[in-house]
């Protein structure tokens, strides 16, 4: 039952819900061996899903195009079992999110800087994927994808390979980063701690500061009653349409005689 339900949680939290990706990836780590604790707390990721069943992703036009931007963020030593640090990235287009992951990250980092730095890795590695979507997409040439970055000693560790003596304990896996900046593929920028929209995605905030992000990711309430009431204004034109097309139909005077 509990892998179940986690499994249903982790649907939801890869395909339209952000916000929950961090509370249901801890979850997601005692599907082993769930106590009283885990379930009280994957039934409160339920409770909360019910209170905002109306929030979804709304895309917008943007006049810029195909205009990527991502966010790379982490929390240093967060768990306190293996003191292993999580990574969480996401990337917007049309003022919504279309790409977001929170995941713990798999070797145990010895500052905040090489924590960022291991998360900044892994949102280059989607950046470039976007990247060449888009191209393909649009047909033209791809441009720089820009993450944004809290930490400005890990922007330091990607741009410039000077700091080999901080690094050389660094996977080289993680350098693949500094690949793509030198290519000029992927174009960091500072962005200050309480901007960070990846922040959402690897800890727990208090409410209020997390509904300010949970907004930046382009979750908004779609108004079911205003859909609602479009969905029997639509359904009325249609059979009005279809009565005026018999014979002897009802001839319409206005066009608000379908709306009684």
């Amino acid at each position: 039952m509990y892998q179940a339900a986690v499994g249903g949680l982790l649907y939801l939290a890869t395909k339209t819900r952000p916000d929950i990706s961090f509370a249901v990836g801890n979850a997601a780590r005692f599907c082993a061996d769930p106590g009283r604790d885990h379930w009280t707390a994957v039934k409160r990721i339920f409770r909360y899903l019910r209170g905002t069943s109306d929030l979804g992703l709304r895309y917008g036009r943007q006049d810029s195009g195909f205009a990527c931007t991502g966010y790379a963020d982490a929390d240093w030593a967060g768990s306190l079992d293996d003191r292993k640090s999580t990574s969480g990235y996401v990337f917007e287009v049309g003022g919504a999110a279309v790409s977001w992951r929170s995941h713990k990250q798999t070797c145990v980092a010895l500052s905040t800087a090489e924590a960022e730095y291991v998360s900044l890795s892994a949102a280059a590695q989607e950046a470039v994927w976007l990247r060449r979507l888009i191209a393909e997409i649009t047909g033209g040439d791809s441009r720089p994808v820009t993450i944004f970055e809290d930490n400005q000693s890990a922007m330091c560790m990607a741009t410039n390979p000077v700091f080999h003596g901080r690094t050389k304990h660094v996977e080289i896996k993680f350098h693949f980063v500094r690949e793509q900046v030198a290519k000029g593929h992927i174009d960091l920028t500072y962005c200050p701690t309480e901007e960070m929209v990846a922040d959402v995605l690897t800890k727990s905030l208090p409410a209020s500061k997390f509904t300010e992000l949970r907004s930046s990711l382009g979750l908004t309430r779609q108004h079911p009653e205003e859909e609602c009431w479009r969905y029997q204004n639509v359904v009325r034109s249609s059979e009005a349409e279809k009565q005026d097309a018999r014979p002897g139909g009802r001839q319409m005077t206005s066009p608000t005689d379908v709306i009684p």
